[in-house]
């Protein structure tokens, strides 16, 4: 069977919004308030033509000669490196690294902007605030599977709406129309609010007027009812249940209102947009990383087996466009069985990642098959909290695996005419790490603990010597494979499905293999600043090669092996109190 897709099934690439080709705003007046046609929903358009991998790719990446013959003889005396052995060299540039474009391909069909740049399936990288965040980046965040399958379904479903209530408070802070002005003054000074606008509601959640700074400063000397000062319903601008943000931004502009009540057709509040939250979203949109159905692109990790093929279904049934097979031993029986499962049952509806892999061997054995992944990821053992190569002997540094995958991908390929991406995980430390992946073959870039530290990952922040850190810790640490079934399953700690619980017993703990450990990542301020700078050092690594976009600086890019002094050298050295 054919696992070839239609070309316009998964259409990624978004453009911004132009005034052109959005519908003139409509204010609904006292009149229409109630009127389900006043304004009609509508689907988010302007999707550019997506390019299928293999119209980028017609051949698969063509890495340069001078990188393939480098890589090939080292492989061919069995000696493997990784980052910090390699170097580029320099060649002419006639333009500007921000004229550099930082579109990458993930799986056959998906490209995001931000360098195929993806946050890791970790407990304490990505749940649902960091996803949000990696989306509106360019990026994209894979959901970790230590979750329940409708917890991990329920947080996919809520970054992906997020783009249709971009801005909106789901449940604005509200009060009735009979609190006394004096109630309302120490609910503030309790609360301590940084807003000062407040819908006024009757006890269904009727909207009747709304509370703003400008109402509050000509109360003296007496203690009215807030339904006495409020500004009235008649005279406020309102948008219906059904409309998105932009619906918001342009109905905003237009009025010239900072607070826009979401009421529905009864008349009952529902939401509220905020013009400053809104302003941003509308500002950044043309980096945003939507789907076909233009919500925000968000994945996610599963396990191998029938019960993660129903968590699969779920998932996919809630609108998951990728999903990561997730295995510290990729190339193995289970693994393909669920490629089979998924791509039987559902087919074009989501695209497969299957990992993780470091050899030609394996990279030949998982697209050998009726159906086949759309990525491989690519990546045993380089992570900072891995113990994957202390525990098992295995694995192979970083750019050589890259390398051999490639090889494998280029040869099958050839044969086929079946070429996929490869995804670069673990090891990365630096933008300069992502330019090497870039030029050993890889399109994707996927990150662990350069994300735990950012505001938005849900490990807990430590103090520690004055300094902010938050914790991290591997997959196949003690404690993640003791808190949840999904990281036994990653490393096959599971005595069987019958036996398949979320807590253990002192004696399944003992017998548990950790392949990770747990620890501490220094603070490092939001995802939007840390995307910000990888992205702005990608762009100058590939404008340092004269290359204007990945493809091109893939066939330009020329690796030299280099020596540990030369490694020192490119640090900074020879001073101290060094500061980032």
């Amino acid at each position: 069977m054919s696992n070839k897709r239609n070309k316009s099934s998964a259409i990624n690439i978004k453009l911004a919004p132009t005034d052109e080709n959005l519908p003139a705003p409509v204010l609904l007046s006292p009149a229409t308030r109630g009127s389900t046609s006043a304004v009609s929903p509508r689907k988010i358009a302007l999707v550019a033509p997506m390019i299928p991998f293999q119209m980028t790719y017609p051949d698969g990446v063509a890495l340069s000669t001078e990188t393939v013959s480098l890589l090939s003889n080292k492989s061919k005396k069995r000696k493997a490196i990784t980052f910090d052995e390699v170097t580029l060299s320099d060649q002419s540039v006639e333009f500007h690294p921000n004229d550099v474009l930082l579109h990458s391909h993930i799986t056959r069909n998906i490209i995001l902007k931000g360098c195929g740049i993806m946050s890791a399936a970790m407990d304490t990288v990505t749940e649902k605030e960091l996803a949000l965040a990696m989306a509106k980046m360019g990026g994209m965040g894979i959901l970790h599977r230590n979750l329940s399958p409708e917890e991990q379904a329920a947080e996919l479903s809520w970054v992906r709406r997020k783009i249709h209530y971009g801005g909106m408070v789901d449940s604005p802070i509200s009060f009735a129309p009979d609190v006394y002005y004096s109630a309302f003054q120490r609910s503030l000074a309790a609360k301590n609010w940084p807003f000062t606008s407040f819908p006024v509601i009757d006890h269904n959640k009727k909207m009747l007027g709304l509370i703003t700074r400008d109402q509050l400063e000509f109360v003296e000397g007496t203690n009215p009812t807030l339904g006495e000062i409020m500004l009235p319903i008649d005279k406020i601008v309102t948008i219906p249940v059904g409309c998105n943000s932009e619906d918001a931004y342009q109905l905003m502009k237009e009025k010239k209102v900072k607070k826009l009540p979401v009421v529905t057709k009864d008349g009952r509040l529902a939401g509220l947009y905020v013009w400053n939250d809104v302003k941003n979203d509308q500002r950044k949109r043309e980096q945003f990383s939507l789907d076909d159905e233009g919500h925000f692109l968000v994945g996610a990790a599963i396990g191998v087996g029938e019960e993660d093929f129903k968590r699969a279904s779920l998932l996919i049934n809630a609108g998951a466009k990728v999903l990561v097979i997730d295995s510290s031993h990729g190339s193995c029986k289970p693994v393909k069985d669920q490629i089979l499962r998924i791509k039987e049952s559902f087919d074009e509806k989501c695209e497969l990642i299957a990992g993780n892999i470091a050899s030609y061997e394996s990279a030949m054995y998982l697209l050998d098959g009726k159906f086949r992944p759309d990525a491989l990821k690519v990546g045993i053992g380089p992570g900072s909290i891995c113990t994957t190569r202390q525990v098992t002997g295995h694995g192979i540094p970083q750019v050589t695996a890259l390398f051999e995958v490639w090889k494998a991908v280029q040869e099958y390929g050839k044969k086929t005419g079946y070429y996929v991406p490869i995804i670069a995980d673990g090891g990365i430390r630096t933008s300069g790490d992502i330019v090497k992946c870039i030029a050993s073959g890889a399109n994707g870039i996927m990150l662990g603990s350069m994300m735990a530290g950012t505001v938005e990952s849900p490990g807990a922040v430590v103090i520690k010597d004055g300094r902010k850190y938050k914790t991290i810790r591997g997959m196949g640490s003690r404690a993640a494979m003791e808190a949840r079934s999904g990281s036994r399953g990653r490393y096959y700690r599971q005595e069987g499905e019958q036996h398949v619980t979320e807590e253990l017993t002192s004696q399944q703990a003992e017998k548990m293999v950790p392949e990770g450990v747990e620890g501490l990542v220094q603070f490092k301020g939001t995802v939007e600043r840390i995307m910000l700078q990888l992205l702005g050092g990608v762009q100058a690594g590939l404008a340092h090669t004269g290359a204007k976009d990945i493809p091109t600086f893939q066939n330009r890019a020329k690796l030299w092996v280099q020596s540990f002094a030369g490694v020192a050298e490119g640090k900074p050295h020879d001073i101290s109190d060094i500061r980032d």
